[in-house]
């Protein structure tokens, strides 16, 4: 059976104690019943988790022990996401698929042919809850750090935002010549910086601003991909193609 997981931003060491929301005791007693003496996996959301065991169960939050700490390896990239904002709540499949997949920053941002224009409580409203949905796909997937998701932006903003060592990649329906796969061949860091346009794609304006910042336009392909389905696509192929480990198969001599 799995070690359930719960995040805590807390930084301890082995023989410290800790105390869970009032939220988290009531999951774990009421829905994974579990008690005094279980074992649970506690992440701080920065690459360290703590085996703990339960020592007292109470309403306003459960006191756990830490009998052992680990911190668990970095990738070899650091990978951003900069996402316009797409309809209704796609963005929230976006992100969640994002950690699953390893962004390590997210920026979200208006694009010219978004859709959605929200005021500023209804863009903190968003970025609260996909914060929220960031910390649950950790917790999902077994992740111990939780990537930095920005405030919304504009896009010049989010030009403004990035390192100047990140490889920059926008995906752009127009470019027919240069592939994902082959630009990141050219990368020189560890760092990659990959734009998604909305559903009507970046404007034309928007793509020369971009490569005027220094980003390369790429292509995913002949097929034109929903923005969801582009994002996704778009990070496992940097994770396939950058990340250390993957054992690649050779070309198929049939």
């Amino acid at each position: 059976m799995t070690t359930p997981r719960i995040y805590l931003p807390v930084f301890l060491e082995i023989g410290d104690s800790c105390r869970t929301t009032e939220d988290q005791a009531h999951y774990l007693g009421s829905v994974l019943r579990m008690k005094e003496g279980d074992r649970l996996i506690v992440f701080n959301g920065h690459g360290i988790e703590y085996e703990t065991t339960i020592t007292q169960m109470a309403k306003n939050g459960a006191r756990l022990a830490v009998v052992e700490r680990r911190e668990t390896s970095t990738a070899n990239i650091f990978v951003t996401l900069c996402q316009a904002i797409p309809k209704a709540n796609k963005l929230d499949g976006i992100i969640r698929h994002a950690v699953e997949l390893g962004a390590n920053r997210i920026i979200p941002f208006f694009s010219t042919r978004s859709v959605p224009r929200w005021d500023v409580a209804q863009c903190a409203h968003k970025s609260g809850r996909w914060r929220k949905i960031a910390v649950e796909a950790c917790r999902q997937s077994g992740r111990a750090d939780v990537p930095e998701l920005s405030d919304i932006v504009t896009f010049a903003e989010m030009l403004s935002l990035l390192s100047p060592d990140d490889l920059r990649l926008i995906l752009w329906e127009g470019e027919t010549k240069l592939y994902i796969r082959d630009a990141l061949q050219t990368k020189t860091s560890g760092r990659i910086t990959v734009a998604i346009g909305p559903e009507g794609g970046f404007s034309a304006e928007e793509v020369a601003l971009a490569k005027q910042s220094g980003f390369v336009s790429v292509s995913l392909g002949k097929r034109v991909l929903r923005v969801e389905t582009a994002a996704l696509a778009a990070l496992a192929v940097i994770q396939y193609e950058c990340t250390e480990g993957f054992v690649k198969p050779q070309k198929s001599v049939f």
